[in-house]
């Protein structure tokens, strides 16, 4: 009779935890929303941001030209292999050196570290005049890559092409946070400046968007940290239940 008692105890107990399991493993909808508001409309403050060029940047640099068979002797290389191009575009772009200087065939060298793109641009735009008819120019960054790492549904590295892409449109290209993602608590270490830097970054904090961490730099690694939940709790639903009626049928069985 001892021994039946103990073991309900025992199986009222297991089937407690069991349920207060489930339970606090549940995630709310509101803990899977970004940006949290209180109202239907809001209004965000924006931060104004352009990126600047940095040594050790590849930099892409395309000039047209309205008559290419005379004057546009800079592409040639690069059009005639554009796979191989697209494979190692380390072989056609230019690397900012470490004073900051931009080499470019025949037009010369440009002092660019600190300026934006758009600076970047209009400067070989105006240089280019002297040995281009009426030239067209395209400058980009080619190795701005960021990893995403943790509770995302395709980790690894991603390579940004609009500079000014923010940390919401890498982790969609990321395939978005899993359910389990701590979005009060991301870690962004960033290596860019002297020495490394961790940030984190609240993406429910509707502050965040007029922040300057709202937008990324190359090499900027972003970590997602798992809720504490996810630890105690059991993420198989289904086992879960199947377990819990299990427990229950022996308790069930024990007391007729």
């Amino acid at each position: 009779m001892y021994n039946c008692r103990l073991i309900m105890k025992i199986s009222n107990y297991i089937l407690f935890s069991l349920i207060m399991s489930v339970f606090f493993s549940c995630v709310t909808p509101s803990e899977l929303d970004y940006l949290d508001v209180s109202k239907d409309v809001h209004s965000l403050s924006k931060f104004s941001y352009d990126y600047k060029v940095k040594s050790g940047d590849l930099i892409s640099v395309q000039i047209k030209t309205i008559t290419p068979l005379e004057f546009d002797f800079f592409n040639q290389t690069k059009e005639s292999n554009t796979q191989l191009f697209v494979s190692n575009p380390y072989l056609y772009g230019y690397v900012v050196d470490d004073k900051g200087f931009l080499d470019l065939p025949i037009i010369g060298s440009f002092d660019v570290v600190g300026k934006t793109l758009q600076e970047v641009n209009f400067m070989i735009k105006e240089r280019s005049k002297s040995y281009f008819k009426d030239p067209s120019v395209k400058v980009n960054i080619l190795n701005f890559y960021v990893t995403v790492l943790g509770e995302v549904n395709k980790p690894g590295r991603i390579n940004v092409i609009e500079p000014q892409t923010t940390l919401l449109e890498v982790i969609g290209l990321a395939g978005d946070l899993k359910e389990y993602a701590n979005r009060k608590r991301i870690k962004i270490i960033r290596s860019s400046g002297e020495k490394p830097l961790i940030y984190y970054v609240n993406l429910k904090d509707l502050d965040i968007v007029a922040s300057s961490m709202f937008y990324l730099q190359p090499d900027d690694v972003i970590y997602i940290e798992p809720l504490q939940k996810k630890f105690f709790g059991l993420n198989d639903i289904t086992s879960t239940l199947s377990f819990a009626i299990s427990s229950y049928t022996l308790y069930y069985l024990l007391n007729q």
